[in-house]
Parts: structure tokens; sequence; C-alpha cells
């Protein structure tokens, strides 16, 4: 389904997205043995690659995706499956939640999810009373924006300052929208058609910080012959992004910051999408699924992911898919971030206003404006530079 203000001096975001300075002090020079003491927070900062990890839905635990975040925040993610689940997206739930060290940001990612609605009263009583077999849970139609306004917000009990379309999203949403109305004709499926939209919010909490809302939608509307004579519609509202990022009020630039940096480092395991898209497509074929065991894909999937269990998928340069060219597409709309190139070509997008930036082979990347600064002498590890 689907990638902090260049501050005047860099200290004021190293101090607000980290925790106490930490020294970490090595002999810089053999000849003379001087010692040279670099403060985390001061000196450079660390981004580290998180992983969400899927342990239920295979024989063995495999990587979903990753993403870049400050390396001392605290991050927990899931996955979790529920096959007896009526409402099909739902079956499949992925959560995020990462802290800062000073409690000072929150990013919350929460599970998609679908809510359902017809105009025809008839069959709208047949899905609230649970007889349609797959219905999600039943609300009127809304757009990202107004999902925003009148379920998420009220959900994390916070006030709603803005909310708006991201008018520089929607032609992605559009053309999303075009292609899957376009496979449904195709198909011969003509009774359907699509609307996507994007939306960014501001909340206002009780506790007096505040908070960035993005959310994705997409409306799939069905015209069908209605009971009651004339043409009816039904809706399905897909909510493929709840994205919030608290934080203490006065930090909006550099939670912009760093949400830019988790979107545009976002990376997806091609092979565990493929195997889960094998199981929706096994369920919309009637596949008989065993309720309450632990659920799983097709053999030749299972095979897929232990032969890619490696992290090549990490390294590709290209987006292999919707969400993480539409992660990209978020991280370049809000502003946050600069392109960096190893020595192999390969391109990665770190957080903005920095001067020099080093990789490792774990996926972590350090950032510094000091021009002395070298984290191999340092650390005495293997970082490489990297060129802008």
């Amino acid at each position: 389904m689907s990638k902090i203000l260049i501050i005047a001096g860099f200290l004021t975001f190293l101090l607000s997205c980290n925790s106490e300075p930490s020294e970490k002090s090595t002999t810089t020079n053999g000849s003379n043995n001087k010692t040279s003491k670099a403060v985390e927070g001061k000196d450079y900062v660390i981004l580290k690659r998180f992983r969400v990890v899927d342990a239920q839905g295979f024989n063995q635990p495999v990587e979903v995706s990753s993403f870049l975040l400050p390396a001392n925040w605290q991050v927990n993610s899931a996955i979790q499956w529920n096959g007896t689940n009526k409402c099909m997206p739902e079956m499949v739930q992925a959560s995020i939640q990462a802290t800062s060290p000073d409690k000072e940001f929150e990013l919350l990612m929460f599970p998609v999810t679908q809510f359902d609605w017809s105009n025809d009263p008839v069959y709208l009583d047949a899905m609230k009373r649970g007889f349609n077999m797959h219905s999600c849970n039943i609300a009127k139609p809304e757009d990202a924006t107004g999902y925003i306004r009148k379920y998420l917000a009220p959900y994390l009990k916070a006030q709603v300052k803005t909310a708006k379309p991201i008018d520089a999203l929607q032609q992605q949403m559009d053309e999303g929208a075009r292609q899957m109305t376009t496979i449904a004709r195709q198909a011969g499926n003509n009774a359907y058609s699509h609307k996507g939209s994007a939306a960014e919010g501001m909340l206002q909490f009780a506790d007096n910080n505040e908070g960035l809302a993005f959310c994705t939608l997409m409306q799939t509307i069905t015209t069908m012959p209605g009971t009651q004579g004339g043409m009816a519609n039904t809706y399905q509202c897909y909510v493929s992004m709840r994205i919030v990022l608290k934080y203490k009020t006065g930090n909006e630039a550099m939670a912009r910051k760093i949400a830019s940096t988790f979107f545009s480092s976002s990376k997806i395991n091609p092979q565990w999408a493929t195997a889960v898209q094998t199981f929706f497509a096994n369920i919309g074929r009637s596949a008989q699924v065993e309720l309450g065991k632990q659920i799983e894909i097709s053999r030749q999937a299972q095979e897929e992911i232990g032969n890619n269990i490696v992290r090549n998928w990490e390294k590709n340069n290209s987006s292999s898919n919707s969400t993480e060219q539409f992660n990209q597409q978020f991280g370049e709309y809000l502003r946050g971030v600069d392109g960096w190139t190893d020595d192999g070509g390969n391109k990665v997008e770190l957080t903005s206003g920095y001067s020099n930036a080093w990789g490792k082979g774990d996926g972590s990347y350090l950032l510094s404006n000091d021009p002395s600064f070298d984290p191999n002498v340092t650390f005495n590890e293997s970082w490489k530079r990297l060129n802008k």
C-alpha cells in the first residue's frame, strides 16, 4: 500500500532529539597520545536503522520493513495476524511506537483500518447486523482530512487546530486511484471506482503538547442497482496511513525533520509484501483458512522468504513498490532531508542541516557539522564517508 528548520547552529536540534550528552574518549594521535572527547548530541548524531519483524505469520521471524531514527530512541514495533477478523484489511496489523530519550518526541504509527457504508438503507442494515461477510467498521465515508477530524483526533483525545489536504501529494493519490479503477475495469468490474486523498493535521493535546498527524485514505465506490430501485453506492474507506508525531510545543520544525527522515528512509521487504499479497489473494478466492491457528502462507512464499532473509532489499536504490515511492514523496513534501551517496552509488536521504555524513555496514549513519570529527578515529570502528 505503501518513505528537523535548518537550525542556525545544529546544536539546538541535537540536544533536543537526544538524551544527555555522553562522552566517548579515544586516543586520536598515537605519536603524542593526545586524547579527544567527542560528545554525542554536540559533535555528532547517530541515526540507527530500526527493523520491524514479523514473528507470527511464518515459520521463522521475517523482517518486514526498516526505517531511520536517532539511535538512542526507544522503538517498539509489532506485526499481528488475525485470520478470524471479518475485516480483511485488518487481518495483518503493523504498529510502531518510538520515543526520544527526553520524552519530547513520540512517533506513533497505527495499523491500517477500513470503514464501510452504503446509501442503500436495506444493504446498510445488513452491514450493521453483520450479514455482509467482509464488512469492516460501519461509518459514513470521509476523505483523509475528515478522518483526522472525526476519528483520529478524538481517538487520541486531541483537539484539531488545522486539518487540510496535502495538495503536493494529490497527484500521486489520483494516479493510484486511476490504476485501481483501470485494473477493476480490465477484470470486468465496471461497477468499481476509486478516490484517494492525503491530509495533514495539527493537533493540540491536553498536556499542552502538540502533534503532526498524517493520513492517506482510498475510497472504493461500488455502484449497483439499489434494493428499492435506482442506483446505490457502497463505500469502502481504506485508511492506509495513520501516523502521528507528538512533540513539545515549539518543536514543530524539528518534528517535521524527524518525520521526513522516517518517511524517506522507510524500506519494505518485497518478499514479505508478496507473501502477504498471496495470503489475501487466497482469501479473495475463498480459500479455506483454519481459524485459531497460526497463519501460514503458501509453500512457495515460505521458501522465497527463507531464501531472501538477507537484507539485500534494503540496499536497493529503486523504490520497489508504491508504498516506498509514496514514503519518499512524503519525505520530499516535508523537506527535512538531504540526499547522500556512498562509494557504491547507493543513495540515502538523511536529516538535513549537516555538512558531513558517514555510513556503516549495519545500516547506521552518523551526521556532524564538525569538519575535524572522524568517527573511525573516535570509535575505532569502520565508517565510510558519504558524498552529497
